[in-house]
């Protein structure tokens, strides 16, 4: 617990001012994540030989893109058919051929799997409202994370997915899922570009999302046999780790915000 603190708040403050600051700064924050991410996923599937240095290219491709470009999705768009194509690449000029389905398969798994939601975090944050909006994701995920840990350990009976998740149980996802839309709904207060149901269906779209997403990388670590992705955040574990349910929630968000809103 007491590195965990020593993490989250330098962490949480960091956060705020990268998401006021906008532009360069948060796509460069984006960037690191996915890089970082990258990194410990590949570590985790090193056995599969993943070919690095496309899935890193195409991660960093998502994310300036979606910064830089005139029409960010049309440009998003274009980096994930780049990264496939550079994940082709990296499996036609490798020397041995042996395995190269899956290597390119879990190369663009990577690129993909970081580079889009970390592009699509930057596509939030250039909305009209993109501030606010990031800040939903990152309450409403990290809300959801904490409630349903704690509500988990105190009423915790029922397992979700004992073979993927131990620790996880219905008593403490429904208080996640309860507790983080809460969060969101009590932040849209503030927020005179949306209204109170529209805060509520956004919230329960976050916290819904990031439950898959959490588990998804659940499913990943316990098939490359691992607890944690990393040791980088200490108590959190690593990037991957402290980031697996904002991969997922941000996307769902992103969407559902433009099409209530947008």
């Amino acid at each position: 617990m007491k590195s965990r603190i020593l993490i989250a708040v330098p962490g949480i403050a960091i956060a705020i001012g990268v998401v006021l600051l906008g532009g360069p700064v948060f796509a460069a924050a984006a960037a690191l994540i996915a890089v970082v991410g990258l990194f410990e996923l590949y570590n985790l599937t090193a056995a599969l030989r993943p070919l690095r240095w496309a899935g890193y290219l195409g991660a960093i491709l998502c994310v300036v893109f979606a910064l830089v470009a005139d029409r960010p999705e049309h440009a998003l768009l274009l980096a994930i058919a780049v990264s496939v194509g550079l994940c082709a690449v990296a499996g036609l000029v490798v020397p041995n051929r042996e395995d190269v389905t899956v290597r390119v398969s879990t190369t663009l798994l990577g690129a993909l799997y970081l580079g889009l939601p970390m592009g699509i975090l930057v596509l939030t944050r250039e909305l009209p409202d993109g501030a606010a909006a990031v800040a939903n994701v990152l309450v409403g995920t990290w809300v959801f994370d904490t409630a349903s840990y704690v509500g988990g350990r105190t009423w915790g009976r029922r397992k979700i997915a004992p073979r993927t998740s131990p620790g996880k149980t219905w008593e403490g996802f429904a208080t996640g899922v309860v507790v983080g839309t809460f969060a969101v709904w009590f932040a849209g207060l503030y927020m005179d570009w949306l209204s109170g149901w529209e805060s509520l269906v956004i919230g329960v779209v976050i916290c819904l999302s990031a439950f898959v997403g959490d588990l998804f990388e659940s499913l990943l670590k316990r098939d490359a046999q691992a607890k944690d992705s990393g040791r980088l955040l200490l108590g959190h574990g690593g990037v991957l780790d402290r980031f697996d349910s904002t991969l997922f929630s941000v996307v769902a968000a992103y969407f559902t915000t433009v099409a209530l809103v947008y």
